[in-house]
C-alpha cells in the first residue's frame, strides 16, 4: 500500500509533467475582414488542418476562427 506521500508525490509529478508539455497562447484582437485573410493566408498551400491549430497559429480566438472557418465553408473556399 502506498503511503499517502508517495501519492502526493505522483500527482506533483504527473501535475509537472503534463506544464512541461503545455504552451501559452497569446491571442491578439482580430478584426473578422482580417481574421478572414490571416485564415485565407494560413490555408495556402495546406492541404488540411484543424481550426483550433489554426487559431493557435495566428493567435486568434477560438470562437471567431470557428466563426471564419464557417463563413469560408459556406463561400466554398474551404471544405468542412
Amino acid at each position: 500500500m502506498r503511503t499517502r506521500t508517495e501519492f502526493v508525490e505522483r500527482a506533483v509529478e504527473a501535475y509537472v509533467e503534463e506544464l512541461r508539455e503545455a504552451h501559452v497562447v497569446v491571442v491578439k484582437e482580430w478584426k473578422p475582414a482580417e481574421a478572414r485573410q490571416a485564415m485565407l493566408r494560413y490555408l495556402k498551400g495546406r492541404r488540411a488542418t484543424y481550426v483550433t491549430d489554426i487559431a493557435e497559429a495566428l493567435g486568434m480566438d477560438l470562437d471567431l476562427a470557428f466563426q471564419v472557418a464557417r463563413t469560408l465553408a459556406k463561400e466554398g473556399k474551404v471544405v468542412e
